[in-house]
């Protein structure tokens, strides 16, 4: 006799097997005891959770002849041939194979016969999603109004690609995965009544390895069995599932919150040696962080995760290496590195800088305990330093500074004569010194209204005049330098242009002027463009903004709070960016 694996010959065969769907089974048999069967029935969920095995379920408790309450019996007739799928009353259709319209016509056409050997007919279609759209349609009007000795029972995986108009049409039951508990139970179960020497720890693995699917965990414990035979040992299971060895992923937590990067590399090239996926890697690694967190803020993760208690052990311990917030920073890094080691080109590069940039990260802190530093210390500050805080914003905002400015050191009333004789014979006379500097000051002035005066009525001139340098005002000349053969100088030598800007300085000054446009030489001193005027003083305003912020206390001491550096002043009249 041929071997029959162990996800068929343990095929749940009545309501109580189904593990994990006990909401299921116990509306289906309430129904069934009440006598308000529905006519169509569907069950979605994930794979291997029992979908199929609930519709053969149903049907023979349909059509059971010595039913046991609502359980079938196993032992009549009907139950043997709907178990051994050779009833001719329980029809089971795939529906990727038979999913054309004509499929449908020839299902219709065997509805309004009678059952041959059962109290009804079953139509059971597995995958029904697969259907086309127009077989759908086909099956709405019989779906609604079908004849009273049918029955059907889909199943599907990905129940938003059925119409609606076929949802509205069926009872809705929602398949769960079955926890790891259940599951590890079940596996405990099989195991014993095969023989079968399998330790805890293996189970777990395993269930946990099928995803809450029994079908996958049964199908991996045949495999298993075929290669450890009746005594399987963790370390089989371990190397069969191609899982890392727990402590190696422990070790590698370890080395990225204790900052050792040279271990991480290590661990990392231990990994590769042995043979193991990154991606597996990885997924586990994010696993054992999701437990650390978990085993972090949960009374009992035993239950919560399914974890033996050197397990939940070892994991507070290792959790007690860094913050949540740590942890939780951790966690995203791999969640993000698990996404890209799908089109990785390089997979062990990318767990390699992941997991050294884990180790070289700084420690997280609280924002919420710096906010409140942030607030003490505002709280905290003297009166003169809050007044001086609110004048420095009343300032920046008109323009000038946007932190007060400390007060010049007192002046000595005496000053030594020595200096005092000194300085009176190499300075020049004071009135003459400040009709000088007068004179000088009303040239610029003029000079810049001039040029204001010129661009209201020539803006393309009076923008090539803000590059030139006032070397001499005495009427009626004007003499401007610009540097030797530059674009400016080019623009304004045209005759044209010149009799244009004497006509503007005679209207400006109201006299004949002339005006002469001299290339500077590299040795002669002129004073300053408007523009590089213009620059020096903004040059200058930063200079002093960047100055008076970094003597201020309250931008020292919020250096100090988050150990950080100024990097740039902005004055608010500037707005921010």
């Amino acid at each position: 006799m041929s071997y029959l694996v162990l996800a068929r010959k343990w095929r749940p065969q009545c309501f109580a097997d189904l593990v994990g769907q006990e909401h299921v089974s116990r509306t289906l048999a309430n129904a069934i005891t009440s006598g308000r069967v529905h006519h169509a029935f569907l069950f979605t969920g994930a794979r291997g959770v029992g979908k199929t095995s609930a519709a053969r379920i149903l049907a023979k408790a349909l059509t059971c002849e010595q039913p046991d309450g609502v359980e079938p019996c196993n032992n009549c007739s009907a139950c043997r041939q709907i178990t051994a799928g050779t009833s001719v009353d329980v029809f089971e259709i795939d529906g990727a194979s038979n999913n054309g319209v004509d499929d449908i016509r020839d299902l219709r056409e065997t509805l309004r016969y009678l059952p041959t050997q059962l109290r009804c007919k079953i139509y059971i279609i597995d995958e029904v999603h697969m259907l086309s759209v127009s077989a759908f349609n086909a099956l709405l009007k019989t779906l609604e109004e079908p004849p009273e000795h049918v029955k059907f029972i889909f199943a599907t995986t990905e129940p938003h690609k059925i119409p609606v108009t076929i949802l509205s049409r069926c009872q809705r039951f929602d398949f769960n995965k079955i926890p790891t508990p259940k599951v590890v139970a079940q596996l405990r179960r099989i195991v014993e009544a095969e023989n079968i020497a399998v330790s805890e720890r293996a189970l777990t693995m395993l269930a946990q390895r099928g995803g809450g699917s029994m079908r996958d965990c049964l199908s991996t414990l045949d495999q298993i069995v075929a290669f450890c035979g009746e005594n399987v040992a963790d370390e089989d299971v371990q190397r069969l599932l191609g899982l890392v060895d727990q402590c190696l992923l422990l070790d590698v937590l370890s080395a990225c919150m204790e900052r050792d990067c040279t271990k991480v590399l290590e661990l990392v090239q231990q990994v590769d040696d042995l043979g193991y996926s990154f991606r597996q890697f990885c997924h586990q690694l994010v696993e054992m962080v999701r437990r650390i967190i978990l085993c972090g803020v949960v009374a009992d993760p035993r239950e919560v995760l399914g974890l033996f208690e050197e397990d939940v052990t070892a994991c507070r311990s290792l959790g007690q290496l860094a913050s949540q917030d740590d942890w939780q920073r951790l966690l995203t890094m791999l969640l993000k590195t698990g996404q890209d080691l799908a089109h990785a080109t390089f997979p062990r590069l990318l767990v390699e800088m992941t997991l050294v940039r884990a180790a070289t990260l700084p420690p997280g802190r609280d924002i919420a305990e710096l906010i409140g530093k942030l607030e003490d210390l505002q709280t905290g500050l003297p009166p003169v330093a809050a007044a001086g805080t609110a004048a420095a914003h009343a300032d920046s905002v008109a323009g000038d500074t946007a932190f007060p400015c400390p007060a010049p050191p007192p002046q000595s009333d005496t000053a030594p004569p020595a200096a005092a004789k000194s300085t009176s014979q190499l300075a020049p006379a004071p009135e003459v010194a400040t009709a000088v500097a007068d004179s000088a000051v009303d040239d610029q002035q003029q000079w810049r209204d001039f040029v204001v005066h010129v661009q209201s009525g020539m803006p393309r001139v009076g923008a090539v005049l803000e590059y030139g340098s006032l070397l001499e005002l005495a009427p009626p000349l004007l003499k401007i330098g610009f540097a030797p053969g530059s674009f400016h100088l080019r623009q304004l030598s045209d005759k044209n242009t010149i009799e244009r800007l004497n006509e503007a300085a005679r209207q400006f000054f109201g006299q004949p002027m002339q005006l002469q446009l001299e290339a500077l030489q590299g040795s002669k001193k002129a004073p300053l463009s408007l523009v590089a005027a213009k620059k020096k003083q903004e040059t200058d305003r930063e200079r002093r903004l960047r100055a008076d912020a970094l003597a201020h206390p309250l931008v020292n001491r919020a250096v100090e709070i988050f150990s950080g550096q100024v990097v740039e002043v902005i004055p608010l009249d500037k707005g921010y960016v």
